[in-house]
């Protein structure tokens, strides 16, 4: 069961339902920022140790920026929101080597 949160048209998980439904919540709502630069993000799990384990998505994947919006914006969010939360660890499918061995073209 959900309640209505007044300032917004999204629904809000009751204080008892499990972190993971909680979590997406919160995600759900910084979701729109992420959209705007075509990213997303998916929450796979939170661990026992509190550290939830979220994959980056769209253009979040290879963004020179991502790890500053995982930092100062997902992991700063839960840790805000979710006292169990200790950590955000970002997972991608790509190899990070990848990364440093792509060709740029010189204009």
């Amino acid at each position: 069961m959900t309640e209505t949160n007044m300032g917004s048209s999204l629904a809000v998980p009751a204080a008892n339902a499990p972190l993971e439904e909680r979590i997406q919540a919160v995600l759900d709502d910084y979701r729109p920022t992420l959209y705007m630069d075509g990213g997303d993000v998916h929450l796979l799990e939170v661990d026992e140790e509190g550290i939830a384990h979220v994959k980056m998505l769209g253009a979040c994947i290879d963004c020179p920026i991502s790890l500053l919006t995982m930092k100062l914006g997902i992991q700063r969010l839960l840790k805000e929101n979710f006292s169990e939360i200790r950590g955000v660890n970002a997972i991608t499918d790509l190899d990070i080597s990848a990364l440093y061995n792509r060709r740029v073209d010189a204009s």
